[in-house]
């Protein structure tokens, strides 16, 4: 398995929206966020059954992870400068530090394991693949295995959570379904298992070895493959998008113009910041707000194409 380079990102809590235009800039689009705020938050909306002990402070860890090694360190020196000038932008960065390090694949793959426990979300229940079920909690319609490996999407981030709530809310049966970004696969299985005919993309093609593995596991049957949702063709009732706002927000037309008459959008990634301009764009494209979530700095949306 390949290596990759870790950079970690140190940074105060109430510059983290600005870090993320920095980041933007940089063309860095995924990251992992460690937060003893959003581990409290969670708890307190419920969202899980396990938490683990963090020790509280004001800031603020940003993590990505890159294939090769695309930043040097002079590179990385530029990035923690633009970083400390967001002073510049009423900001309050503090101390900002950025290290590199060096991930194996094969660890990183495992590791992550001892923390992912079994999460309920309306009725659906995910669940660990390693993990047997022990017993099914009340209310729970349907349960999906899964190994999220290294795709994202394993229901515990709060835009995984919201789409798989979304899709709850929707009438999915013997409608066309598009997943774009499908990443581990989570939300195509959830609904493909409530009825829905399904077809998902991902431009990433470990995601969509993953995906098709846990759809594999899963027991039911659809087409997943590399693209976008330029490669995709027809009318589809529903369209899931959980990507980022820089994504959403140019396929927002599009998805309009292939949705079915009085077809859904699902889409979601969208930090605050962006909240604004997402429903401006969507507005632009004819497409209809029916619902909008938001869980901590995180928002989704349920669009409806207006006819």
């Amino acid at each position: 398995m390949a290596n990759w380079q870790e950079v970690r990102i140190v940074i105060n809590r109430s510059a983290v929206e600005g870090a993320y235009a920095v980041l933007d800039q940089w063309g860095i689009d995924s990251f992992a966020e460690e937060d003893s705020d959003l581990v409290d938050h969670a708890q307190e909306m419920g969202w899980g059954d396990y938490f683990p002990e963090v020790m509280h402070s004001d800031k603020v860890t940003i993590t990505c992870y890159f294939a090769d090694r695309t930043f040097s360190e002079e590179n990385l020196e530029r990035l923690r400068l633009d970083l400390e000038q967001l002073a510049d932008f009423g900001f309050d960065p503090g101390h900002v530090i950025v290290k590199q390090g060096e991930v194996h694949e094969e660890d990183w793959a495992h590791a992550w394991k001892a923390y992912y426990k079994p999460l309920r979300i309306g009725r659906v229940l995910v669940q660990p693949s390693w993990e047997p079920l022990t017993q099914k909690p009340g209310g729970v319609d349907i349960t999906i295995l899964l190994d999220p490996g290294m795709a994202f999407g394993s229901g515990t981030h709060p835009t995984t959570a919201m789409c798989i709530q979304f899709l709850q809310d929707l009438n999915l049966h013997g409608k066309t379904l598009w997943d774009v970004g499908t990443g581990s696969g989570i939300l195509a299985i959830v609904a493909a298992k409530l009825g829905a005919r399904v077809e998902a993309v991902d431009i990433d093609p470990v995601a969509v070895r993953v995906a098709r593995e846990n759809r594999d596991l899963n027991g039911v049957s659809f087409d997943i493959r590399q693209g976008s949702l330029q490669d995709l063709t027809g009318d589809p009732q529903i369209i899931v998008a959980n990507i980022v706002a820089h994504v959403i927000g140019p396929m927002l037309p599009d998805a309009r113009r292939v949705l079915a008459p009085g077809g859904f959008l699902i889409a979601a990634g969208v930090i605050q910041d962006k909240d604004q301009e997402i429903l401006s764009l969507a507005k632009d494209a004819g497409l209809r707000l029916l619902r909008r979530v938001q869980q901590g700095e995180w928002v989704g949306y349920l669009f409806q194409r207006g006819d």
